[in-house]
């Protein structure tokens, strides 16, 4: 009776020490697949990479890379992108197999250049620099936008009322309004936004900006259209259809 306690004991102890070494033996599988996918994520899209890519820290870690903020983006609610055009930077589908994506940080005051490439079908970050502002191809509308958010009467004169406003009712269809000037009230653009990413192959000649706010999973959507008239910009259009 004695050896057939000890037995069962053993059995146990053994069967523990299996299960040990299978949970050891998969959580290093699991790393290993976290390493080998550490900077590729399986997609033709370039700007569904980019989302995964700065909203993923595992992703921005492994590049091991210190001009990333591995805060910047993931503590946030919603990125604002700019695109040279009246649709959204999420509408373009003809991205080369190489892409620089700017990142103005209006908080810290810094600019940064990030590198992307597409190897084998797959997206991956290639490093980044810092860039000076004169040296943007954005600098003018960057300027325009600093302009806008911190002076109110500028703002007002930079506004082409009646506004018009696009927003979602509570059974979510769309409704329109326009936005009088007295009924105005000054916001700060840069200091909501905080930072600004654009691709750096914008088509600077196009008269029309518009800059895109998109949530992180939570039903933030909001845009903002300027246009250049007589070489100066003016918010056209806002629109909202966050749920």
């Amino acid at each position: 009776m004695k050896y057939l306690i000890l037995i069962v004991i053993f059995g146990l102890f053994s069967c523990k020490s299996d299960n040990k070494k299978l949970d050891d033996l998969q959580q290093d599988e699991i790393k290993t697949e976290l390493i080998e996918n550490r900077t590729e994520i399986d997609t033709t899209s370039f700007m569904d990479f980019f989302e995964n890519f700065i909203f993923d820290k595992r992703l921005q870690k492994s590049n091991k890379d210190n001009s990333i903020d591995y805060n910047s983006f993931s503590s946030k609610d919603f990125v604002a992108y700019l695109n040279s055009d009246t649709l959204s930077v999420f509408d373009e589908t003809n991205f080369s197999d190489k892409q620089d994506l700017i990142i103005i940080d209006f908080k810290k005051t810094k600019n940064l250049k990030y590198k992307f490439e597409k190897i084998n079908q797959k997206w991956m970050f290639s490093g980044s620099s810092a860039i000076s502002i004169n040296n943007l191809s954005e600098k003018k509308f960057v300027d325009f936008l600093i302009k806008f958010s911190k002076d109110s009467i500028y703002q007002k004169s930079h506004i082409l009322f009646p506004l018009e406003d696009y927003s979602l009712d509570d059974d979510y269809q769309t409704i329109s309004q326009k936005i009088e000037k007295e009924k105005w009230n000054h916001f700060n653009l840069v200091e909501e936004i905080e930072s600004l990413l654009f691709l750096a192959n914008i088509d600077s000649h196009n008269n029309f900006r518009n800059i895109y706010y998109r949530g992180n999973d939570n039903g933030i959507l909001v845009k903002l259209t300027f246009k250049r008239v007589n070489n100066d910009w003016f918010l056209v259009k806002t629109e909202d259809y966050s749920t």
